[in-house]
């Protein structure tokens, strides 16, 4: 099976987004298509691109590159902006409905910003640790400056840490974010669920550091946190926090995936991916 795709990254989080209104994959297994296209292309995650036609409301779907669904990826939602905007959507402000809720984003000449909501489950841990949860769940490890290696390996520790998941309640596994203050705001260092290794950015990653940077620090918002592959500037608005910076197309690409099979048989739906969307 060929699928087509654009390659995109919010602050070098790379994502492939796959626009099911042209490609329509309703049926099929797109856990498998995520791993087989995330590893062929080298990004952290795949996008699925559609539309509800009861609300006629834009949708994202979020795998991670070992093919995990997650509910919620902030750079992804700023990459999936961009593309919704600049292919059919012609306001810059509008909603896209996620695995975490609708969500509100808005395109600003070259910059994207979507409002991921409220932070949840804020608990403190220890002196240094901290779980606040901005869509997906994540531990922030408040401490000095750490470099790409021992990110990793601390990373890796506090994410398959079975007693910690277990207490914040995601026995599944964490994020982990290591954060300290710097000349701008904070810099972050996070280490992903699904991609098992430090990503370049993590707007999730990026909205609960800043969240615990401010009640830790006293910082106000908003905040700008530093990442290997840029910066975001992360607002918060009557208690729901948005994330805001760059997006870059890289691309069109093909993938291929052998032995995909339907996951019932169900016919596809290929009827409604005809009609015309305003937003």
């Amino acid at each position: 099976m060929r699928i087509k795709a654009i390659k995109m990254d919010g602050c070098g989080n790379s994502f492939l987004v796959v626009d099911e209104l042209k490609t329509p994959l309703a049926g099929f297994n797109r856990s498998v298509i995520s791993n087989a296209l995330a590893t062929q292309h080298d990004t952290d995650g795949i996008l699925f691109v559609d539309v509800d036609r009861s609300q006629g409301t834009p949708t994202m779907k979020i795998f991670d590159r070992d093919g995990t669904e997650e509910t919620m990826c902030g750079n992804g939602l700023r990459c999936a902006t961009r593309y919704l905007h600049d292919m059919y959507i012609r306001n810059g402000n509008f909603s896209i409905i996620t695995g975490d809720g609708k969500k509100d984003v808005r395109v600003i000449d070259d910059l994207t910003e979507v409002n991921l909501g409220e932070a949840r489950d804020y608990r403190q841990i220890n002196d240094q640790l901290h779980y606040v949860f901005t869509g997906v769940p994540h531990v922030v490890v408040i401490g000095s400056e750490m470099t790409l290696e021992n990110a990793r390996i601390f990373g890796k520790s506090l994410r398959e840490e079975k007693s910690l998941c277990e207490f914040v309640g995601h026995p599944e596994g964490v994020n982990v974010n290591f954060i300290w203050r710097d000349a701008e705001g904070i810099s972050v260092r996070t280490f992903e669920m699904g991609v098992e290794d430090v990503t370049l950015s993590c707007g999730t990653g990026s909205a609960a550091s800043a969240y615990v940077a401010s009640k830790v620090f006293g910082t106000t918002l908003p905040i700008v946190t530093n990442s290997l592959g840029g910066s975001l500037k992360i607002t918060e608005t009557g208690g729901r926090f948005s994330i805001c910076g760059q997006t870059r197309y890289q691309g069109k690409v093909t993938g291929f995936v052998n032995k995909i099979q339907p996951k019932s048989t169900n016919p596809i739906d290929y009827h409604h991916h005809s009609q015309q969307y305003h937003w």
